[in-house]
């Protein structure tokens, strides 16, 4: 059934509107791409392990050696102060323990961090990438519906034009039908008359021969 013009101005109208709001969420979707950081974290430092060597050297308190007379007296001294010496010893010994512990601990955290900041920049550096492959995606499909769009209407007039062809055929074959079959009915008519003229002439004849016989 054909479309009336109204019809097909709202069909054009909705095309129109349609293709608008495709644009305009093709475009706020082109906006909305992520961007790698330009200046992207680094990761922390190594731990400063400068003094740990010195540390787990000095950490053991050695008390001088002492001769002569001094030897009483050092020792005396050394007796009355070797619970605090020992206790200082003690204390610098978890100190020392604890860094060295912590020391892996740091190398590991900061590698840990390096390599989560690296799989960080490459997923965002891939996810970038792939909103702009899906952009350029859909900045296709116009043109290709477009395409074939084209494509189905040059086979739609291929198509008419087949139809058009093949119906002039038909009716060039019709009026040829036709034509014959006048021609047909006027030779019919035609040999009819004559036949009926002959008919008459024949009847004519048999009158006359009758006559003459009367006689």
């Amino acid at each position: 059934m054909p479309k009336s013009p109204d019809d097909l101005a709202a069909l054009a109208a909705e095309r129109a509107a349609a293709d608008r709001d495709y644009d305009e969420a093709l475009t706020r979707l082109d906006r909305a791409i992520q961007q790698l950081p330009r200046e992207f974290p680094q990761p922390p430092p190594l731990p400063d392990e400068h003094q740990i060597t010195p540390l787990n050297t000095l950490w053991k308190i050695v008390a001088p050696a002492a001769s002569g007379l001094r030897r009483g007296f050092v020792s005396g001294v050394r007796r009355a102060v070797a619970p605090l010496l020992e206790q200082q010893q003690a204390f610098n010994a978890a100190v020392v323990d604890h860094l060295n512990r912590n020391v892996p601990v740091g190398r590991d955290t900061r590698e840990s961090i390096a390599s989560t900041l690296t799989v960080l920049h490459d997923t965002i550096a891939e996810l970038v990438r792939f909103q702009s492959v899906l952009v350029m995606f859909l900045q296709q499909i116009t043109p290709y519906v477009d395409t074939r769009d084209r494509d189905v209407a040059g086979l739609l007039r291929g198509l008419s034009g087949a139809i058009d062809a093949v119906a002039d055929e038909a009716m060039k074959r019709s009026e040829a039908l036709l034509a014959r079959e006048r021609r047909h009915d006027i030779r019919v008519g035609d040999l009819e008359a004559r036949v009926a003229a002959l008919q008459q002439q024949i009847g004519d004849l048999q009158q006359a021969l009758e006559r003459a016989r009367g006689r």
